[in-house]
């Protein structure tokens, strides 16, 4: 959809949240109304309750699936707009519904796409960790509170997106890969500074905080930035543990894989920060456009 002239919807689904799978990687979930169908041998209070159950389905089992969408797509959408808003929004609500109804779809679609130009053995991560390094930061995902430890957020997330796709360039380069590590741990690290000072978890507050607890206004809220913050934490070791990996034994491909997901655990964080500080009325009408798509 468009506001202000502009398409405020960035992803299929805005009220997923990101949970782990087995393995430790984020995958995103969204929660879906189910209702168990019953025949008319059931009991009214059996049947009354299987309506009301609400399960959670996993959207995207890999890190690469759920990166097509604001890797590619978004930006996709944004040029399509400068030329066309109608086309935009068409495109908009039918890649928003196809990703909704079939997580994964999207990456399947552009798969089809190159096989179609005997493309078929594209290393795809490594693809959008190179592509991230291309695309701007887009106004949706900044948080729009404009007090300076949400303006530092929007800086570093999107410095520290910006130097992890460049391992591609970098990987085979020991000596400039070893100083691009460097820039990524001191980056995690401004990262964490800043998403503390917004939660009040380092102790001290902002002089435009309005108490020592931080910006974070619902036990919720703080419970729910402080989940994206542990596992943005765990990633960030998982990035350094594949780091060691290769170093010992040239596994390159776990490591770029480590470095999409520490991109995804990023913009979580970020987008989980937004959700809860930004301005109710602005936040709540993008969103509210945003489920439109997807029903």
């Amino acid at each position: 959809m468009i506001m202000n002239n502009k398409i405020v919807s960035s992803e299929p689904s805005s009220n997923h949240h990101y949970h782990r799978n087995n393995n430790g990687n984020m995958i995103v979930h969204h929660p879906h109304s189910t209702s168990n169908h019953t025949n008319n041998n059931n009991n009214n209070e059996q049947s009354s309750s299987s309506t009301t159950m609400v399960t959670q389905y996993p959207r995207y089992s890999s890190v690469t699936a759920a990166l097509i969408w604001p890797i590619i797509v978004r930006p996709l959408l944004c040029k399509i707009q400068k030329h066309s808003q109608q086309a935009a929004v068409v495109l908009l609500k039918a890649l928003g519904k196809c990703e909704h109804r079939r997580p994964g779809f999207l990456l399947e679609f552009i798969t089809e796409i190159l096989a179609t130009r005997n493309i078929i053995s594209m290393n795809m991560t490594e693809a959008l960790l190179r592509m991230q390094s291309q695309i701007p930061e887009f106004e949706e995902q900044r948080c729009r509170r404009q007090e300076e430890p949400f303006q530092e957020l929007n800086r570093r997330t999107f410095a520290l997106k910006k130097i992890l796709s460049r391992i591609p360039d970098v990987l085979y380069d020991r000596q400039v890969f070893l100083e691009t590590i460097r820039k990524i741990a001191s980056a995690i690290k401004k990262l964490l500074d800043c998403v503390n000072d917004i939660t009040g978890s380092n102790g001290s507050s902002s002089s435009s905080s309005s108490s020592s607890g931080g910006f974070i206004q619902t036990y919720q809220d703080k419970r729910s930035i402080e989940q994206r913050k542990r596992e943005f934490i765990k990633d960030s070791k998982n990035f350094s543990q594949t780091l060691k990996e290769y170093f010992k034994h040239g596994d390159s491909s776990s490591v770029l894989q480590s470095a999409a997901q520490l991109i995804l655990a990023t913009n979580a964080i970020q987008k989980t920060i937004k959700i809860s500080c930004d301005p109710r009325d602005q936040t709540s009408s993008a969103i509210h456009q945003l489920n439109n798509i997807t029903k």
